[in-house]
């Protein structure tokens, strides 16, 4: 009865390594075709790659641009303008006598804003008045010609430099903040390349050991096919079996691999469809912060947090612009300048020159809303955004250090699996060699290998997986601590466009 579910099974695993033969053909897996180019990739190189070509990161630059030019933007208040202007009519008044009066004037003139609120305007104006009494009346034309200053104050509400020039400031604090929010992006983007390249390199030691395995197992069913007897039918049907699963474990290493590659490929803008043979191992790297160190530094230098301390230094900005708001409107206004006259243009204007008549005059105005319903309740909303940002400084602050206090933790655990792991990898294979020693000598079935084999082979890769969750346990908690940049010397040079 034995021999014959023996003999069943030993049928039905040769039918099933049959089936996988046909359909990955006798080679180890799912071979690359032999025209695709083969990429052996740093993982500098890597990162470098994805900050030059990612296109999530060229949107976010073009973002940070455009900021840029919201600040040039801000700073045109301070634009002079020029102005001309023209105009003429008649006045006819009838009776005895019949007036008729024709008048045309014509300016020039150019206003500087000014940083306390005010501005001040220098202009010149020239024109003519006629004058007729009836139609057999004198006829008069008289020129008049002017150059002029004109300053406008305000010395309450719209005062000041701040107010002032509160929308350049806010650009200004706007494009800080996109330079912060893109080296937020540049970290994450730099982490996820160094994980998904770290991924891949552990993905290719694996489907190396599943190829290893399979040699193993179809070396040892060669060598099992050789001899003869009821024990090694049972033990060809042990090897044959194991050739199966790891022939299956191989197409499953493969595949991911090639998933693996695109992921990496599209974050490092790779648009071939080579295979990347990545070249260094996830770093055994320690990092020499202490606990203490990380949550002093990520409290210095995440962008995140640096994002809300601009948002904070934005909002106390308008809130005293809010406050100063509130006041009433007082301007004062002062004009002065000297005048000509004569029979004609050029008169007027030699007189400007030679004996001008002089004129001057200055004024106040005082203005307030009743109640100023509006401008209270700004500076109510103002202060209440202030202490908002405040509270979200301080809930953030205490979350990065929970984070960082946690990827510690993770780094201890991640570094004492690895130690555990390179130890069981050591065990492993010794105790495989004393499998294949007693094997020859008859005291160890084959089975006993096959099992030593596997167990030798889950050491192996529990060890890759180990060694790559230790290094992006590392990157993880240089991200952050906002040091990631630093720690792969990638320095990040955020510069303006000269144009568009």
């Amino acid at each position: 009865m034995c021999k014959t579910v023996i003999g069943k099974k030993s049928r039905v695993l040769a039918v099933i390594f049959a089936i996988i033969l046909l359909t990955v053909g006798p080679g180890h897996g799912i071979a690359a075709p032999a025209d695709v180019e083969k990429v052996s990739l740093t993982r500098g190189a890597a990162i470098e790659m994805a900050l030059r070509k990612n296109i999530d990161l060229k949107v976010e630059t073009l973002g940070s641009s455009m900021a840029g030019t919201d600040v040039a933007r801000s700073r045109s208040i301070y634009d002079p303008i020029f102005s001309v202007s023209a105009g003429g009519g008649v006045s006819a008044v009838t009776g005895e006598p019949f007036f008729l009066t024709r008048s045309s004037t014509s300016s020039i003139g150019l206003t500087q804003n000014l940083s306390t609120g005010g501005s001040i305007g220098v202009s010149t104006q020239a024109g003519f008045t006629t004058a007729n009494a009836g139609s057999t009346g004198p006829s008069t034309t008289d020129w008049q010609s002017s150059a002029g200053l004109t300053l406008t104050q305000p010395i309450l509400k719209n005062a000041g430099r701040k107010t002032t020039e509160l929308s350049i400031t806010l650009a200004s604090n706007t494009l800080r903040d996109s330079h912060e929010r893109l080296r937020f992006i540049v970290t994450d983007t730099a982490l996820a390349v160094i994980t998904s390249y770290n991924h891949l390199y552990a993905l290719r030691e694996t489907l190396e050991s599943r190829r290893a395995a399979l040699n193993s197992a179809q070396a040892f069913l060669n060598e099992l096919n050789k001899k003869t007897g009821p024990l090694q039918r049972m033990d060809i049907a042990n090897a044959e079996f194991s050739t199966a699963q790891r022939r299956k474990d191989l197409v499953d290493a493969e595949r991911n691999v090639r998933d693996q590659e695109a992921g990496l490929r599209y974050l490092i803008g790779m648009e071939s469809k080579a295979q990347l043979i990545p070249v260094d191992p996830p770093s055994r790297n320690e990092p020499q912060e202490t606990e203490e160190q990380a949550v002093k530094a990520a409290l210095a230098f995440r962008t995140d947090l640096k994002q809300l301390r601009l948002a904070l230094t934005t909002s106390e900005l308008q809130e005293q612009v809010a406050r100063h708001q509130t006041l009433p409107e007082l301007t004062l206004t002062g004009s002065g300048g000297i005048s000509g006259t004569g029979p004609n243009l050029d008169n007027s204007f030699r007189q400007l020159g030679n004996h001008p008549a002089h004129f001057w005059s200055a004024g106040m105005q005082f203005s307030v809303p009743l109640g100023n319903t509006a401008a209270k309740n700004d500076f109510r909303k103002s202060k209440i955004r202030t202490r908002q940002v405040q509270t979200q400084i301080e809930a953030l602050a205490w979350k990065i250090q929970n984070e960082v206090e946690a990827d510690m933790r993770a780094l201890i655990s991640a570094r004492l699996q690895l130690q555990m792991t390179d130890r069981s990898r050591e065990f492993a294979e010794l105790r495989l060699d004393e499998y294949r020693k007693n094997n020859r000598l008859g005291t160890a079935t084959v089975q006993d290998v096959i099992n030593a084999e596997n167990d030798q082979t889950t050491a192996r890769n529990a060890q890759m997986d180990a060694t790559e969750a230790f290094s992006n346990a590392v990157a993880k908690l240089w991200r952050d601590t906002g040091v990631l940049l630093e720690r792969l010397d990638v320095p990040v040079a955020i510069t303006q466009p000269a144009g568009p």
